[in-house]
Order: C-alpha cells, then sequence, then structure tokens
C-alpha cells in the first residue's frame, strides 16, 4: 500500500512539474497556479483511490513464513493538496483514512519425521495515514530541471489484529512499533521515488522538438523555476534553431509584462523573440524564397496579370510595353525573397510585420528560357492576426501594403513607376491570400488538452490563459 501511495505522488509531482517545461527577459514565460496545481491534486486523489482498490499485493514466503489471501475489504477516497512554497517549491499532503485489509499466514516447518503447519490470519485497520513532502526545483547544468525531495513528514495510526490468541496478546505491545516503521518506510520510500526515480527522469526530459524546415525549437530552462504564493513560474530560451546552432542571437527579448492574476490554470507569455528567432533563422537559410505564377491563381482577371500583352486589360505589359513587343507571347514569373531578416513587433491589440523584399520579373518565353527583365526592392508592411487552434497559435497575414524603394535597381527608363506601383500593390493583396499562416505550438505534456482559452496581444507579447483538461496521469 506504501508503494502504491508514493507511485501515485511520483505520477503527480511529474505532471505537474513535466507541465512547466529564465536568461534574463526570457523567450517564453510559464505559470501555473494553485487553481492548475488544485486541478492536478484531484485527478491524482481519485487515480491513488482507482489504485488502492485494485492494487495487487504480492505474497511472499520468507524461511518458514509465507502470506496468503490478501483481501482488501475497507477503502475510503484519499484527502490533499498541493500548495505552494514561496521560494522553495511545492508541498504535497495525503492522507488516508478507512482502509483495511486482512491476510493468512501460514507456518511451516519439519520437526523430525513430521511436518508442522499452521495457518493463523491477521487483519489490518488503517485508521490514519498521512505524509507531507516538500519538493525543492531547481535549474540543472544541461537546462532541464532539477528536482530534489527536501523535506518529508508521515503519521500513522494502523492497528493490526489477529483471531489467534498468543497474536491477540501480544500485538497490541508492538503497536507503537508497527506505527513507526510505517511512517518511516513512507518517507523512505517517497524521497527515494522522487530522488532516485523521477528526477532522473526530469532531468533527461527533451529540452527541444522538431519542427518544420529541419528546425528545432529550443525550451530549456534559463534560470530556477520561481514559486509565490499565486503560482509556479518557469522561464525558457524559446528560440528557434538548427539541431546544431549554438551562437546567440544578434538580438535579445525585451521585457516580458507580469501577469499576476489566476483566474485561469495556466499562462503563456509569449516575448516576439520566439517569432522573431524564426524569421532570422529562415532568412539566413534563404527559405523566404517565392515563386508566383499565374497557375497560383484560379480567377481568369488575376491569371491575366501575368500576360506580356494584353491590349483590353491590365497585366505585365501595360506598365512596360517595351516586354511586349520583345515577348509578346510570354508570361512573367515573379519571385519575392527577403533582402534582409523580416520583424515582428507585438504591440497591444496589434501585431507588425516587416520585410524588405526584393522582386525579380522573369518572362518565360514560349521557347522555355526565363529571361530577367526587372528588378526592385519593396518594403511590405502587414498585419498578423491571431487565433488559437487547439494547442497552436495560428498568424495569417493581413491589410498588406508596399512601399518601393526609390533607389531601386535595374529599372528601365521607359518604365511606367506609376503603374508598376499600381501592379505591386494588386500583387501584393493577391499574395497575402495564397501566403500560408505560421504554425506556432504550445508545448504542454502529450495527455493535454487546453480549454477557455483566450488570447491577449500586449507590449512585446501574446499571452495565452487557458483552462486544462488531462487526459490520463
Amino acid at each position: 500500500m506504501a508503494r502504491a501511495k508514493c507511485l501515485i505522488l511520483a505520477t503527480t509531482v511529474y505532471f505537474i512539474l513535466h507541465l512547466s517545461i529564465c536568461q534574463e527577459n526570457p523567450g517564453i514565460r510559464v505559470q501555473i497556479t494553485k487553481r492548475g496545481l488544485d486541478y492536478a491534486n484531484e485527478l491524482s486523489l481519485k487515480k491513488m483511490y482507482e489504485e488502492l482498490r485494485s492494487y495487487t499485493f504480492t505474497t511472499p514466503s520468507k524461511g518458514h513464513y509465507s502470506l496468503r489471501d490478501v483481501k482488501i475489504s475497507q477503502v475510503s477516497m484519499p484527502t490533499g493538496d498541493v500548495s505552494l512554497v514561496p521560494g522553495t517549491g511545492l508541498k504535497w499532503r495525503v492522507g488516508i483514512q478507512g482502509y483495511k485489509l486482512s491476510v493468512e499466514i501460514r507456518y511451516s516447518r519439519k520437526l523430525f519425521w513430521t511436518r508442522v503447519r499452521k495457518t493463523f490470519s491477521l487483519s489490518m485497520d488503517i485508521r490514519s495515514l498521512s505524509l507531507e513532502l516538500t519538493l525543492e526545483a531547481t535549474k540543472a547544468t544541461n537546462g532541464g530541471l532539477s528536482l530534489k525531495a527536501v523535506n518529508c513528514g508521515s503519521n500513522a495510526n494502523v492497528r493490526v489484529s489477529s483471531g489467534n490468541v498468543i497474536l491477540k496478546v501480544i500485538l497490541p505491545f508492538f503497536r507503537s512499533k508497527i506505527n513507526s516503521l510505517i511512517k518511516k518506510k513512507l518517507c523512505d520510500s517517497a524521497i527515494k521515488i522522487i530522488n532516485n526515480n523521477v528526477a532522473p527522469k526530469l532531468s533527461n526530459f527533451p529540452l527541444t522538438r522538431p519542427i518544420k524546415d529541419g528546425y528545432i525549437f529550443d525550451y530549456r530552462f534559463v534560470s530556477d523555476p520561481l514559486f509565490s504564493s499565486a503560482y509556479m513560474q518557469t522561464n525558457h530560451k524559446a528560440a528557434v534553431m538548427t539541431p546544431n546552432q549554438t551562437s546567440n542571437f544578434p538580438f535579445s527579448p525585451k521585457q516580458l509584462p507580469n501577469v499576476n492574476e489566476d483566474k485561469k490554470m495556466i499562462y503563456f507569455i509569449i516575448s516576439d523573440f520566439v517569432l522573431n528567432t524564426w524569421l532570422y533563422t529562415a532568412h539566413r537559410d534563404g527559405k523566404f524564397l517565392l515563386k508566383v505564377t499565374k497557375e497560383k491563381f484560379k480567377k481568369e482577371e488575376q491569371q491575366k496579370m501575368f500576360r506580356t500583352y494584353c491590349p483590353e486589360s491590365f497585366c505585365v505589359g501595360t506598365f512596360y510595353p517595351p516586354i511586349e513587343e520583345d515577348h509578346p507571347n510570354g508570361t512573367v514569373e515573379i519571385t519575392f525573397s527577403t533582402s534582409t531578416q523580416p520583424t515582428i513587433q507585438f504591440e497591444p491589440n496589434l501585431i507588425h510585420l516587416g520585410a524588405n523584399i526584393t522582386l525579380n520579373f522573369n518572362v518565360l518565353t514560349s521557347n522555355g528560357k526565363s529571361v530577367n527583365f526587372l528588378s526592385s526592392n519593396l518594403t511590405f508592411f502587414s498585419e498578423l492576426k491571431t487565433q488559437i487552434t487547439g494547442l497552436n497559435i495560428l498568424f495569417t497575414v493581413s491589410n498588406t501594403t508596399v512601399e518601393e524603394d526609390p533607389t531601386a535597381r535595374n529599372l528601365p527608363s521607359s518604365l511606367d513607376h506609376d503603374l508598376l506601383q499600381k501592379f505591386v500593390s494588386t500583387l501584393a493583396h493577391i499574395l497575402q491570400a495564397i501566403l500560408p499562416g505560421i504554425s506556432f505550438q504550445l508545448t504542454v505534456p502529450s495527455n493535454t488538452m487546453l480549454e477557455n482559452t483566450t488570447l491577449e496581444i500586449a507590449q512585446n507579447a501574446l499571452i495565452v490563459s487557458s483552462d486544462m483538461t488531462i487526459t490520463s496521469i
């Protein structure tokens, strides 16, 4: 029974600290409130109750004695709570009252030419059993979590009785000794499970997860977790990089806003640093190259824009007539590539995306050749709309405007600049419709679902607040 209790304790601790996997000004801050801890504790107590009801006891033999037929006759719902110890960690208290079981003890020994056998029964009535454990959490040297049980207290009020006349007389004299042994065993087992079993698993828990394009999301700790009376707080590096990348970024996270409310179970405070590391890494690796041809569009009016000849509509040949003369039956392929790292800025109720773009117009001639006839430098300004879908934050480009760089290179003198600006602006809005949304996944255990989630855009940060449903512990 003590082992069952300690196993449930380990599961509870693992869940609570696994859920929050702080560098000055971290990329992401996670806060689990007392409500979230209470919810985890409630699930753990229910799990413990089911474990105690169905626990299978071993029936070992030792010397001339062996145990037989262990039966559970009464199981009451355990009680307990999790509290925050400011500056230290967590304190978990659990108690059991009303747990009864019985067992047969068989004695067998050969004396001379005969074998003496004796069977007698014992019953155990656990009137009260309690355990209080204090857990200290710190940042490990590898950026993971170091967990240690630093204090343990227990109490036991157990009555062992027997129908055997001799044992019935003897057992009351050993009541105090039995309770002392149980109390010591409880703490010894709990500390051993936390320090020798749970702690190594947490310290070896993966500190990165793969995302698209071969990149990883690094969410290792940058400082020790913080414990206040209202929540536990963890701070994470939260950067997107290549698996072997060790160098720092040429920018750092800004100060995150403080969130002191506890209406929800969990809060994610996400710096724009996270998305900017993604944009920096992708730009560095040349990932931002987009080719646009007429085949990307379904509407005929949009496809016509890519023709070199269009006497009754608006197309490339409209603002640059020489192309119509040189390639009358051609179509245009337009490529967009970032010339500098795009940047994202979180402001109250608004997300800005800015990007300097090199725009190349290439003519695909009727004989299959590609000829560059124009290059231009543009600056895109967009807003990002956000929404929560499950565990993902979806960013979608909207309200795009384009400015042409007056120092643009390789612009023919015969070019109609006003018509070019009109063409580019029109193309920008069409392009906006085909750009895929960027999805950022919140890091939570695989058995966790977020519910009643809200999203707020603050200065330098997104604040995601949510309740949780745990499908299994």
